[in-house]
């Protein structure tokens, strides 16, 4: 039956389809960092996975925060996105002082002194965030959230979505891989803006919605092999260090793919008590795995369950990727003991 449905069940439905899109993207995130993935497999995700968070934000914005004022919503943004960053910086931090001069980490933090961690709290890089990061997507959230927010009160959803994928397209084609960095993000961000708005306007014209099951299954069948394809004429690629490949100007098409692929699965699959899980918890299993996936491998290779020579494949991948989503649970507790919320 092709009736119409109520908006409850409309609203359940893309509840359901975004809780799946998130897990499918989280888990993508943590494999993609775990050791033992075949290159090709790392290239492929690392083609996507961060866009389709951009993506998912855009998705997730409501109308009605488009309607409040610019200064309400930097208040809130940075509310919702600074704090989580401070606490798992401050996490990271401390995790990084406790274990700096153990195992390989102490040859990786030789000559640094105990506070130069903080340089990367102040610029939100990469690159200077090393105790963790996957931290450098909040500090390009918060700005990309503000400005969509800011340029929405002059463009239409499909006019920024235009005008930000034309920006983003040009900033991957004529800033790739900069010999310099814009703080927090500001560089970055234009390419994220692409995703974020145009997620804001599949939400808005509920493209997903009104795509039926055979459809769905073509899309994701069609997405995925031009992934694979296109993904082939590009190598790795990473919107962090705003490397976009020796093609740049395939970056944001085949980002899009990868997008499209991903959420014609989530549209597809059951809900589920896991994906549901996973949803909830992703702004802290993205900042924390990283730690934890180091902290799995290195108490592996303490206890002498694995040698040091090892060679890490795609079983190693599966377990220390479960493992290290397993191990932020007790951050889940203490977030909530401090009732801080995401």
């Amino acid at each position: 039956m092709h009736g119409h449905r109520s908006s409850a069940e409309n609203s359940s439905d893309r509840h359901v389809f975004i809780d799946n899109a998130k897990a499918i993207g989280i888990v993508l995130v943590v494999v993609g960092h775990s050791k033992g993935l075949p290159d090709y497999l790392v290239r492929l995700i690392f083609s996507f996975h961060v866009p389709l968070f951009f993506f998912i934000s855009g998705f997730l914005l409501k109308p009605d925060k488009l309607q409040q004022t610019i200064q309400g919503n930097v208040k809130k943004t940075l509310r919702t996105l600074a704090v989580p960053y401070l606490f798992f910086f401050c996490f990271a931090f401390g995790y990084w002082l406790l274990t700096r001069n153990i195992g390989e980490k102490a040859a990786l933090s030789a000559g640094r002194a105990w506070h130069q961690p903080l340089i990367g709290l102040l610029t939100g890089l990469e690159t200077d965030l090393y105790i963790d990061p996957p931290l450098w997507f909040f500090p390009c959230l918060i700005l990309t959230t503000i400005l969509y927010q800011a340029a929405r009160k002059l463009l239409t959803a499909p006019a920024a979505a235009c005008c930000f994928a034309a920006l983003g397209m040009a900033v991957t084609i004529f800033c790739n891989q900069p010999s310099y960095r814009l703080l927090l993000g500001l560089d970055s961000m234009w390419a994220a803006l692409s995703f974020y708005a145009l997620g804001q306007l599949a939400r808005e014209n509920a493209w997903f919605s009104k795509t039926g099951i055979a459809h769905l299954i073509l899309l994701g069948l069609t997405a995925s092999a031009l992934l694979v394809w296109a993904g082939s004429f590009n190598d790795r690629v990473d919107l962090a260090t705003m490397y976009f490949g020796v093609r740049p100007a395939l970056y944001l098409p085949t980002s899009l793919l990868g997008i499209a692929a991903a959420l014609s699965i989530a549209k597809l699959l059951p809900a589920s008590r896991m994906a549901n899980w996973l949803s909830e918890n992703t702004l802290i299993i993205f900042p924390a795995h990283f730690i934890f996936l180091g902290l799995v491998r290195g108490i592996a290779l303490s206890l002498h369950a694995i040698p040091g020579d090892y060679h890490y494949a795609l079983g190693w991948s599966a377990a220390s990727s479960a493992l290290a989503i397993f191990l932020c649970l007790p951050l889940m507790y203490v977030l909530r003991f401090l009732q801080i919320r995401l």
